[in-house]
């Protein structure tokens, strides 16, 4: 016998030796193993036991961290689908989702371009938050005239564009100070390009291209939109509460675009090479999928607390004390009441401060159902290609801002921010933009 199968043996021998097996049969089974060592040698026997040791304890945690995710889905709910059984750690994938096996064997090379749908929606933004709402409406009328977007006024407009892997030298402007804007919009790290696909007018006899067209009382009218550079930034963790990542925490896609003509609409206006600086969150595939995790507890819990706080309340089901038939059981009700107020509040609060960084699922999740993960993958739609990695990406709603300058007060008139003049080029909030992928 080969001295190196010795140690495999003894540590095989060890494992099948039942704990009392010294009461019946002789010595204990650490004394044997030590007489059977000394004939192969301590270090023989000491690697052995080493070794032994090692794929114990590896073996433990794997089934710890395998009962612990099992109770995480367990306890919010949270299911995944395969085609055999239930995998935990993994999100299985049907056949036609942008995320099957088919797919990702026929996905081109991580630098391969993508082509997308971009709209642009100008106009005054209703922000959820009434302090940034109206920080908002201020900035925008001190930098654009207390008359741009008034009465509900909206102008939209619809391109394709091609994102490919390249920093073309023709999305950099000429104004150095509009070079030192962009770079800075991008960290001064450009990562590719984004350029508008254009059209060919069909009433007319000479070769004219545009990008986009809109509406107005005087027709169509069109726009030619240059090229922009863009970059996607790593996420960063979310301070002061959380000083780690989340895991799917999303990316921020960030880029430039230049409007070559002058638009206007209502009282939507802005003039020839209107800068325009859009940014998003984005996810990866996985990365989607691990997000989702992440904030469907958070979710969850904001809701179960909202439904317990609304049935405690019910006119007709809750509770009885809150009648005021005793004073005393009345005040017990306000009590409980008020706990239930501040352990929503304090929920969602918890859950504001993630669900900005994190996908954007539905505002209400039916308590008590499973989700499936794999069925907010499927969505043909939503998942396109994009320069930088071969897994699929979505882009969310974003915000667009325009690189406007300030003019001094001595302006007068309407839209005086568009004459001529000098002043402080600030970046204000214009509008949102959406993006749609759109698959050859």
């Amino acid at each position: 016998m080969k001295s190196t199968t010795i140690p495999w043996l003894l540590a095989l021998m060890m494992a099948m030796l039942p704990r009392n097996s010294h009461a019946a049969n002789g010595p204990p089974p650490f004394q044997s193993l030590m007489m059977i060592s000394s004939y192969a040698g301590r270090r023989h026997h000491q690697t052995a036991f080493l070794q032994l040791q090692r794929s114990n304890h590896d073996t433990l945690n794997s089934m710890m961290k395998t009962k612990l995710h099992n109770y995480n889905l367990n306890k919010f709910n949270i299911s995944t689908r395969s085609e055999k059984n239930v995998v935990p750690t993994r999100i299985a994938m049907s056949s036609n989702s942008p995320l099957s096996s088919s797919s990702q064997r026929t996905s081109p090379s991580p630098w391969s371009p993508g082509k997308w749908k971009i709209t642009l929606d100008f106009g005054k933004e209703e922000l959820n938050n009434s302090f940034e709402r109206n920080e908002n409406s201020q900035q925008l009328a001190n930098v654009l005239g207390e008359e741009w977007g008034s009465n509900s006024g909206r102008l939209v407009l619809s391109f394709d564009v091609m994102a490919n892997a390249e920093t073309n030298t023709r999305a950099e402007s000429n104004n150095a100070n509009a070079n030192s804007v962009q770079m800075t919009w991008l960290g001064g790290k450009p990562t590719g390009t984004v350029e508008c696909i254009s059209q060919q007018r069909t009433n007319d006899s000479k070769e004219d291209y545009y990008c986009a067209s809109y509406i107005t009382e005087k027709g169509q009218q069109t726009v030619q939109i240059s090229p922009g550079q863009w970059r996607i930034e790593p996420p960063l963790p979310l301070l002061p509460s959380y000083v780690n990542i989340l895991p799917g925490q999303a990316s921020t896609l960030r880029f430039h675009l230049t409007l070559l003509d002058s638009i206007r609409r209502n009282t939507i206006q802005f003039p020839r090479d209107q800068m325009l600086l859009l940014q998003s969150n984005t996810f990866r595939t996985e990365q989607y999928a691990s997000g989702a995790r992440t904030l469907l507890p958070y979710q969850y819990a904001k809701d179960v607390s909202q439904k317990q706080l609304e049935e405690q309340l019910n006119h007709e089901t809750g509770d009885r004390r809150l009648d005021g038939k005793d004073i005393f059981e009345t005040l017990g009700g306000y009590k409980d009441v008020a706990e239930l107020v501040l352990e929503r509040d304090e929920r969602r609060r918890k859950w504001k401060e993630i669900e900005g960084a994190l996908p954007k699922l539905d505002s209400k999740i039916d308590i008590g159902r499973k989700v499936d993960i794999n069925k907010l993958l499927e969505d043909e739609k939503r998942w396109g290609m994009w320069p930088g990695d071969t897994e699929f990406m979505t882009i969310e709603r974003g915000v667009v801002l325009a690189v406007v300058a300030k003019e001094s007060k001595q302006k007068m008139g309407l839209f005086s921010w568009m004459q001529d003049g000098g002043g402080v080029e600030e970046p204000v909030v214009v509008g949102t933009w959406s993006a749609v992928p759109e698959m050859n």
